[in-house]
């Protein structure tokens, strides 16, 4: 009886001490040596500092998650792109606990641009690309600064714009479009894509983005939709 009652409280004490090993965190103080776990936040903040060599900071929750290590979602800015806000996520992807963001998409924005009006320009000849990501997407975990334009836009979504100037054959107009989707379906690339044609050039050389177009100097427009086989969903003249 003696050896069980030793027996019992050994066992009893074992408990105790796995449950403070597991719930420890709770109340420890300064002094503790116990090491606090890092929520999803906390390692995705730093997945990011690391993955880019320089720091971010957070602007708020994107929705969904918990703040635990399985899933986080937030925004966030980097100090070499202060004016774009980064969606960053921590998640499981293809059974796998990942980091995952849409920073290259900003980073390589410029080169994203010119590939695009590269392609444009093949059909159009005389044209305006504007390019913007998509703000909800992620890339691929391996996708970093040694990463191409052209690699980042066969694994993203974007916003692809096309501005005419003055002076186009109407005629060519459907012909000429299907025929820029066609590159597209041959690049791989996925996109939300419209085109403009304008009756001035005034619109033409200063906009900065197609939101600049005044409407009432659209000769005619087109929205396209695009699947993630690259496949045309929904073409609409207007």
């Amino acid at each position: 009886m003696i050896y069980i009652g030793k027996h019992i409280k050994r066992t009893a004490l074992g408990a105790a001490l796995a449950a403070a090993v597991i719930f420890g965190g709770a109340g420890c103080n300064k002094n503790d040596a116990a090491v606090p776990v890092k929520d999803g936040q906390a390692l995705l903040m730093e997945s990011l500092d690391e993955k880019y060599g320089e720091h971010f900071t957070f602007v708020d929750n994107a929705g969904g998650g918990t703040a635990m290590q399985e899933h986080c979602a937030i925004h966030v800015r980097s100090e070499k792109l202060p004016d774009d806000t980064v969606y960053a996520v921590r998640g499981v992807f293809d059974g796998k606990t990942e980091n995952r963001d849409n920073y290259m998409a900003y980073y390589l924005r410029s080169d994203a641009e010119a590939y695009l009006q590269a392609l444009a320009e093949q059909v159009y000849g005389r044209c305006r690309v504007f390019y913007a990501p998509d703000d909800k997407m992620v890339l691929p975990a391996d996708m970093g600064k040694d990463s191409t334009a052209q690699e980042m836009l066969r694994a993203s979504k974007c916003y692809y714009s096309v501005l005419l100037p003055s002076g186009q054959d109407m005629s060519q107009k459907e012909k000429k479009l299907d025929e820029l989707l066609e590159k597209l379906r041959e690049e791989k690339i996925r996109c939300y894509f419209y085109i403009a044609y304008l009756d001035s050039d005034k619109f033409y050389d200063f906009a900065e983005s197609v939101s600049d177009v005044d409407k009432a100097h659209i000769t005619a427009d087109c929205t396209v939709g695009m699947d993630d086989e690259y496949n045309i969903t929904d073409k609409k003249w207007g």
